[in-house]
């Protein structure tokens, strides 16, 4: 009978050992499934919030579209646009003059007139009027103008063809 509890003994821990095994596996697998799962899931994650910018980005893009077309207050070349600008500053029409100026601008180009001194516009508007009869260049798209002088002019396309003040320097 010793022999047959060794046996037994044997079949019993090759059992439990293989019940080990299996249970191991398991676990090995399952835990590779739920590191794959959650993988996925943060990646889903992340493709949801990058859509969800992406149409905030749209929105912002639609809105500064619309506005850029309801703006009408520009001319059809860069030169009428800044001729514009000048007469409405010379005549000291600041709001008229500031729209000129791509709307973000358009609130800081109003309130440095506030806090110009008027000596210094007149200055201003006689370096501005040498800017225009140097003439300029666009880019290569041609929705973007520069004058270059003892101003530089930079000036932008809106998509309804009037021409606006990206900036001054």
């Amino acid at each position: 009978m010793d022999d047959q509890n060794q046996t037994d003994l044997g079949q019993v821990s090759k059992s439990k050992y293989w019940k080990f095994v299996a249970g191991f596996l398991t676990i090995v697998i399952l835990s590779i499934v739920a590191l794959l799962g959650l993988s996925k899931y943060e990646r889903y994650l992340s493709s949801k919030q990058v859509n969800k910018m992406a149409n905030a980005l749209q929105q912002l893009e639609k809105q500064d579209y619309d506005a850029a077309m309801a703006d009408t207050v520009g001319g059809k070349t860069p030169q009428e646009t800044l001729s514009m600008y000048i007469a409405a500053v010379e005549k000291g029409d600041y709001s008229l003059a500031s729209k000129y100026f791509i709307g973000s601008k358009q609130e800081q180009e109003l309130k440095s007139f506030e806090k110009a001194p008027k000596e210094n516009l007149i200055t201003y508007i006689a370096v501005l009027k040498e800017v225009i009869t140097r003439g300029g260049e666009y880019s290569f798209d041609r929705k973007e103008f520069s004058f270059d002088g003892d101003i530089l002019v930079r000036m932008k396309l809106y998509p309804n063809g009037i021409w606006k003040i990206i900036e001054m320097f």
